[in-house]
């Protein structure tokens, strides 16, 4: 090859490639100058600083001691929470497995329970869905009775106090099982059976139903209160002054914390 041909068809090129080299040649030695020195003495102090933080106790015992209080109170509380807000089912609700099967029990208990409710009623003159808003189809796998007979549990509760308050009309009684029992997800940290409530009449009934399910137990339905309401709407009738419609919504809560084997291991030190 030619150079001098090549040199002058690409001296361009050529100049260009090596302005460029000495550019960065210098660059690298600007830098190397001014910044370098300062680098080394950042890896050095955080070399002595991390040094620092793995020899250094962060906590000593006091702290310790100080968590552990906090921690004690928080569990503490946490439990009285749990206990006010838990449902308590009675006795008479619950399955026993030395009374037979469990589709028998729920027959027993539901025809001994509307009888009762009913003869109530109708001494009280309060109007009452023969239902009790359970199911038109009774359930036939245990859990699906046990959540039936508690939430059961809280129609009798909640019909004891409106009888005790002077209710005049319970329009409509609905049982809704928590949508997480069917479920691949499940329930999880609280499950909530909804028993909803449409009750009429004058208005100074509903507010005693309402406030009585706060407080003192009226006799027959223990004295396991106050009751969980999710929703309360009491709202006037139309075109009637003296008469209200009392929209409530109760419920069966139970509790599912996270043991601590639930909880996510804690990430290994690199």
């Amino acid at each position: 090859m030619d150079l001098n041909n090549f040199w002058q068809e690409n001296k361009r090129f050529v100049v260009t490639i090596v302005s460029g080299a000495i550019v960065f040649v210098i660059g690298s030695m600007v830098v190397d100058g001014f910044f370098k020195s300062s680098l080394l003495q950042q890896e050095r102090d955080a070399g002595t600083n991390g040094d620092k933080l793995r020899n250094t106790p962060m906590f000593g015992s006091a702290e310790l001691q100080r968590a552990e209080e906090q921690n004690a109170a928080l569990v503490s509380a946490t439990e009285r929470l749990s206990n006010w807000v838990e449902f308590k089912t009675r006795p008479r609700f619950q399955l026993d497995a030395t009374k037979g099967p469990a589709a028998n029990q729920y027959f027993t208990t539901v025809a001994a329970v509307r009888e009762e409710l009913l003869r109530a009623a109708g001494r009280a003159n309060l109007r009452l869905p023969d239902d009790l808003g359970l199911p038109a189809l009774s359930p036939t796998r245990e859990v699906d009775i046990q959540k039936t007979l508690e939430a059961l549990d809280l129609v009798e509760r909640a019909v004891r106090i409106a009888l005790e308050s002077g209710v005049e009309r319970i329009e409509r009684i609905e049982i809704k099982p928590d949508p997480g029992l069917a479920s691949r997800a499940g329930v999880g940290e609280i499950e909530r059976t909804r028993v909803s409530f449409v009750v009429a009449g004058a208005p100074q009934p509903l507010v005693r139903m309402l406030f009585a399910s706060q407080g003192r137990s009226p006799e027959g339905a223990l004295a396991l209160l106050p009751l969980v309401i999710e929703r309360a709407d009491l709202v006037p009738t139309r075109n009637k002054a003296d008469e209200a419609t009392l929209d409530l919504v109760l419920c069966v809560v139970r509790l599912h914390p996270h043991s601590s084997e639930d909880a996510p291991a804690p990430a290994k030190p690199k």
